[in-house]
């Protein structure tokens, strides 16, 4: 029984990491940019979701405003910033997104972000389910299946749409869509629109379960960082793979050996990964 339970919550932890790992994936893809950022911006969602129910928007509203709006966010600031060092070194992108997000998470303290906030559920939401002798409660069923649905809508959406063959050209072969006429600014600015909205997502739509603070999003963003190593840099199937085989080994290691040997366990195979398997699960990851 406890297996089955742990599994079930590793799946919902793993939803979160895919969630959130999609836009890491897809803005290093498509820019060689490694956002520091992210995890700021996941707070962000989180907080702009508690923001907007406080003010009485229903639940579903907040769902689709909150990322929306931390997706425009992500337009201007990729626009006004991050464009400016888009053909510089990696380590300018690293230094000036960590900076980014030393800046939204102490604006965040400032609105309300030093105390941490819950997130009400819709009634519809608030109660279990049981089946096989494991009860799970109702709302984390539901953040496994909004991540599956996502992300089965936004895979489909780049292998059908033109935004989409224009994405994955710049993910495979930069060189050759820029010969074929892709315009990358304005490419990347809606990629890191749409990566902010799926952080956001996972933020506003994780709130009922890992609170709304500044900072929540720094433990997922270390996570999200392994997925994105372990699944291969710029790989989205390996995303998807790595982020539930993430979320099971956290929740694994902490039910049977405790936090801290979960995270050496994880570390470990970020290691194995580096050293054995450096493209992730399926040899499509770049080596820098």
């Amino acid at each position: 029984m406890l297996a089955l339970s742990l599994t079930l919550n590793g799946i919902v932890l793993g939803s979160v990491l895919l969630l959130f790992s999609l836009g890491l994936t897809l803005i290093y893809g498509v820019g060689r940019v490694v956002n520091f950022a992210h995890g700021a911006l996941f707070s962000l969602g989180a907080m702009m979701g508690v923001w907007l129910a406080q003010m009485g928007l229903p639940f579903w509203l907040c769902m689709i405003v909150a990322p929306i709006a931390v997706g425009i966010i992500g337009v201007v600031i990729d626009w006004a910033i991050l464009a400016r060092i888009r053909d510089r070194p990696l380590v300018d992108s690293l230094l000036l997104t960590f900076g980014l997000a030393l800046l939204i998470t102490g604006v965040l303290y400032e609105l309300g972000g030093r105390n941490v906030q819950i997130m009400p559920t819709p009634d519809a939401l608030s109660g279990v389910i049981s089946f096989g002798g494991i009860t799970l409660p109702a709302y984390r069923a539901f953040m496994a299946v909004l991540a599956i649905v996502l992300t089965a809508v936004l895979m489909l959406f780049l292998k059908n749409s033109k935004w989409g063959l224009r994405v994955r050209a710049a993910n495979e072969e930069p060189e050759m869509g820029a010969c074929l006429g892709i315009n990358r600014e304005s490419l990347m600015h809606s990629v890191v629109g749409v990566s902010t909205a799926l952080a956001a997502m996972a933020g506003a739509a994780g709130a009922p379960i890992f609170a709304a603070s500044a900072v929540v999003g720094d433990k997922i963003l270390i996570l999200s960082f392994m997925t994105v190593v372990i699944g291969g840099l710029g790989s989205l199937r390996g995303a998807v793979v790595a982020a539930y085989a993430v979320g099971l080994i956290i929740v694994f290691g902490e039910g049977y050996l405790g936090g801290q040997l979960a995270l050496m366990i994880l570390f470990a195979m970020v290691m194995a990964m580096l050293i054995n398997w450096p493209r992730g699960f399926f040899g499509e990851g770049r080596v820098e």
